[in-house]
């Protein structure tokens, strides 16, 4: 065989591995996220925080006392197509900080000009907030 064969067949072989892992770890569409935050169930049964309250009817939100009596748990899953993954974990951040600080903290501003080597990190900033962990 030739090397342009030898390198073909390795590249392919590479790119259905990497295929079947990223296909393999997408999760379930509908699934909950859960969040836990410190204060009493009765305080935020009352009144959900703004970032949940605001898309009411796109976003099914339950809450429920946190074991050992740490908190409150808050559940959000998307009813429908129009709110991502993303969005939901974002919105659930928000709503623990303004529970739990009473404000929503925000990266600084950026310290260079924009440039394309700064690019990986400006796209970092601006979508941290929707994946990861809670």
């Amino acid at each position: 065989m030739t090397r342009a064969m030898i390198v073909t067949a390795v590249t392919a072989a590479l790119g259905g591995t990497t295929y079947r892992i990223v296909t393999r770890r997408q999760p379930p569409a509908g699934r909950r996220h859960v969040i836990t935050v410190h204060r009493p169930l009765e305080e935020i049964a009352e009144v959900l925080p703004e970032p949940l309250s605001a898309y009411h009817g796109t976003i099914d939100v339950r809450l429920r006392a946190a074991p050992a009596g740490r908190g409150t748990e808050i559940s959000a899953r998307a009813l429908n197509d129009t709110v991502s993954d993303g969005d939901i974990r974002r919105l659930l951040r928000e709503s623990r900080s303004l529970l739990e600080v009473g404000d929503v903290l925000r990266p600084g501003g950026p310290t260079t000009t924009p440039t394309p080597w700064n690019r990986p990190l400006r796209s970092a900033t601006r979508h941290g907030r929707e994946g990861g962990l809670l």
